[in-house]
């Protein structure tokens, strides 16, 4: 058996090394790209879920009420025949008259009946006025162009 001589001087021993400091900057490099990714994250969602609107704030606000309260029946909307056995509120179809003039819906992912959905009119021949994302699924309103 062999035996090694053991002196106390030989043993090594490890003492904590600070951080150095490219990795302070890495992790300030880090900390500083989260703060703007988040800061853009928010932005780019209170766009998505700003309506889109050609009008005036309170005039969008009042349009959107207006359709709001045909929807649920705030209004009276009497329910017409759009295809055979298919009943639907008559604003849908029809539109329905604000300030002078004449306003048309459709929320998106439901089956509705305005001019456009119908085929009635093209894409060319609306301008959209408000577009809401608010609700569970998205409201457009438009009218014709002149």
């Amino acid at each position: 058996m062999i035996q090694a001589p053991y002196s106390p001087a030989a043993v090594v021993r490890e003492t904590p090394v600070a951080p150095s400091s490219s990795i302070r900057f890495y992790r300030m490099l880090f900390a500083v790209n989260m703060l703007l990714f988040s800061t853009l994250l928010i932005a780019l969602a209170a766009l998505l879920f700003t309506p889109y609107t050609s009008l005036p704030p309170l005039e969008a606000e009042t349009l959107r009420a207006a359709v709001q309260s045909r929807l649920d029946e705030t209004v009276e909307d009497p329910l017409v025949e759009a295809a055979p056995g298919i009943v639907v509120r008559s604003s849908n179809m029809r539109g329905f008259r604000l300030n002078g003039e004449v306003y048309y819906y459709y929320i998106e992912g439901k089956r509705n009946f305005d001019p456009l959905s119908r085929g009635a009119v093209d894409g060319d021949d609306i301008e959209v006025v408000l577009r809401d994302l608010s609700g569970g699924q998205p409201l457009v309103v438009y009218r014709l162009r002149d």
